[in-house]
């Protein structure tokens, strides 16, 4: 493959792991973003559903007996299943099931949990209950927005763009490869590092003593469309990798590659 295939090739690549580096963000953005609209105790749930819920234990209860949920409808109850040590704080805490009714109309449905013999309630175990009428409006009724109305989840991003992102960023770099062999078989290069200096522009590219490269040696500077705008000398070949001077005053832009000149 040619020098110029290569080239369109590394440079669709590009695109496209560009494309997919934008994607993540969006996901990420989307993601993150959902998360700065939580509502303290607030939970989403659906019509004939149920919801796992866990709180504090109210400051004079011990027991799940000691425990009342009072909601503001029958058709919506909470049943406590048991009573155990948080992990964080080693707080007593409770765990239950919100049961919402197939008689139940969506709307939202306050939960309050208090002690059996105190009529007053702690606010942090005050609960709202969203509920939806299925489970289409269940889903887009919160979370992300690309979760809600196309499905993509940040978990699913990440198995699916970010192993593409990686084949494609290894594959690009395979025809980098590729492309700095072509080059350099036609005594050619790419400049990776430009430099301006007191004494001109400095720069980097992929040739060294391996391809016949000496010091002092002249070399043509190229633009992107092939064209010479200028000559370098060599002042350290390395063994892959050498470092010219540039004494021509130039634009950054215009250097591109450099050249051999073969005698």
């Amino acid at each position: 493959m040619t020098p110029e295939r290569l080239r369109i090739l590394r440079k669709t690549t590009g695109r496209v792991g560009a494309v997919f580096c934008i994607l993540i963000a969006i996901v990420l953005v989307d993601s993150l973003a959902s998360r700065f609209t939580y509502e303290f105790n607030v939970f989403y749930t659906r019509v004939d559903g149920q919801y796992d819920l866990t709180g504090v234990m109210p400051e004079k209860s011990e027991k799940m007996e000691d425990l009342v949920a009072e909601t503001d409808s029958p058709e919506v109850v909470l049943e406590f299943s048991e009573v155990f040590s948080g992990f964080w704080l080693g707080n007593t805490m409770w765990r239950g099931n919100v049961i919402v009714s197939a008689k139940a109309l969506p709307g939202e449905y306050v939960i309050k949990v208090r002690d059996v013999r105190d009529t007053k309630t702690n606010p942090a175990l005050v609960f709202l209950a969203k509920v939806s009428a299925d489970e289409q409006s269940l889903r887009k009724s919160h979370g992300p927005y690309l979760s809600r109305y196309y499905g993509i989840t940040a978990g699913w991003a990440a198995a699916v763009f970010f192993p593409g992102l990686a084949i494609i960023l290894l594959f690009n770099y395979g025809v980098s490869c590729r492309l700095e062999k072509a080059l350099a078989d036609t005594g050619q290069a790419e400049v990776y590092m430009v430099k301006r200096m007191p004494k001109g522009i400095r720069i980097a590219f992929s040739l060294g003593k391996r391809h016949g490269l000496k010091s002092g040696e002249l070399l043509d500077i190229l633009n992107s469309q092939g064209s010479a705008v200028g000559e370098a000398e060599v002042l350290v070949p390395g063994e892959t990798d050498s470092i010219a001077i540039a004494f021509s005053d130039m634009d950054f832009g215009e250097i591109y590659s450099v050249r051999r000149r073969f005698v």
